[in-house]
């Protein structure tokens, strides 16, 4: 392989921006991919389904008989059995076939698969792996890691997709030590490609009120969460509560959509007596959320799960104060622009959020410089996408199975 590195950028197909933060990711990368001019490297976008709104260089047709994947798991499972044994190598040789021609067709275009999310469609094609968290091994038991098959999926992928992965990207290096001390993989294969705010930061993004926020001259702070249990909405309440004694005309503004903890939070907040005193504004458009970094006395987030999170970025370059989880992500994106707590302890939180409202009334401003951006992250897939051309040169695109 002489030529440039034909990297295939994998193309997700009806994506909702009521994923979050995971939206946000994919789409702004996706769309600065489609310009940027990398060194060694030419871009193909490539997908198996049809992507109306996106112009395919390569859409793949080849698709892998759900039947012989069946069969074949049915099979593995009754190896023993003398008779089913026979049968099991007829289905394993028809499998291979099958990916064989799978091969074939993918090596007429890419050299290497680019998943932009973590995910992996083809585990038996050179691929980089993008991976944003191990919360199933690095924070505690939540329902959303644990429940209903959760910590099984999650966990049989970590233990299979990453070490085939040609490559690793991770945003952060505190990130990446999670994968060296979860996983144990060869710090060589792991690539910091940092994290970045979205576009909401930039000047073509209009700010604009919610409606359903009526009072003039709000005084609020706000936490841009999904309704998950690890969000930890329920200590943040715990907090607010002792908050509100020295200023009881602070609101708290929540926004996101509920993943099947809200009618719990909804709950506690009643039992608290807060209900004059949270406002919930379900999911917001990015001009809404925009309104509420630029008029917020602070974004709070008592996430327990990171490594990072993109709003504390977004806050920074809108000049909104950050009272979050005392992370060493967390610290590595906002340096001393961030008053850092313990997200098990409502006294700290409290404590936390008080000193940065205070810091605001008192006009005391850190400026926030920004190392994550979305040029530095380009930067870096560049880099990357080098000495992948280095490594993945080491064999051809040929028809014979290794």
């Amino acid at each position: 392989m002489m030529n440039k590195l034909r990297v295939g950028v994998w193309v997700n197909s009806g994506m909702s921006q009521e994923l979050g933060g995971g939206f946000t990711y994919y789409s702004e990368l996706f769309s600065n991919l489609k310009t940027y001019a990398f060194s060694n490297a030419d871009i193909v976008f490539l997908s198996d389904q049809h992507c109306p709104d996106v112009s395919l260089d390569a859409q793949i047709k080849w698709r892998p008989s759900r039947i012989i994947k069946l069969l074949k798991r049915c099979f593995s499972i009754l190896r023993f059995v003398p008779f089913l044994n026979r049968i099991s190598a007829v289905f394993n040789a028809m499998d291979r076939k099958h990916l064989q021609k799978l091969t074939n067709e993918l090596y007429q275009y890419v050299d290497v698969i680019y998943y932009l999310i973590p995910q992996c469609v083809y585990p038996s094609y050179p691929y980089i792996y993008t991976l944003w968290d191990l919360g199933h091994l690095s924070t505690f038991a939540f329902p959303e890691v644990t429940q209903n098959g959760q910590f099984d999926i999650r966990n049989s992928t970590h233990q299979v997709i990453q070490f085939k992965a040609l490559m690793i990207f991770v945003e952060s290096y505190a990130g990446k030590q999670d994968v060296i001390q979860y996983l144990r993989i060869n710090p060589d294969r792991i690539k910091v490609v940092p994290i970045f705010p979205s576009g909401i930061i930039n000047t073509h993004i209009k700010a604009v009120k919610p409606t359903a926020l009526d009072e003039e001259g709000l005084f609020f702070i706000h936490y841009p969460a999904q309704y998950w249990a690890h969000k930890n909405h329920f200590n943040l309440l715990l907090a607010f509560k002792d908050i509100i004694e020295e200023f009881p005309n602070l609101r708290l503004v929540l926004t996101g959509s509920d993943h099947g903890n809200k009618k719990y939070i909804s709950a506690v907040i009643v039992k608290l007596g807060l209900s004059n005193s949270v406002i919930d504004l379900g999911f917001v458009s990015n001009e809404e959320l925009k309104w509420l970094y630029l008029n917020s006395k602070g974004l709070v987030m008592p996430t327990f799960l990171g490594p990072t999170n993109m709003p504390l970025m977004e806050a920074g370059c809108l000049n909104c104060p950050v009272a979050c989880s005392d992370f060493p992500g967390h610290r590595e994106q906002l340096g001393e622009y961030g008053n850092y707590f313990d997200p098990k302890d409502p006294n700290d939180i409290a404590r936390k959020i008080k000193n940065m409202i205070h810091d605001g009334l008192n006009n005391k401003k850190i400026v926030y410089l920004n190392k994550f951006n979305i040029h530095s992250s380009l930067s870096a897939i560049d880099d990357a996408f080098d000495e992948i051309y280095h490594i993945r040169s080491c064999w051809g695109n040929s028809d014979e199975s290794y």
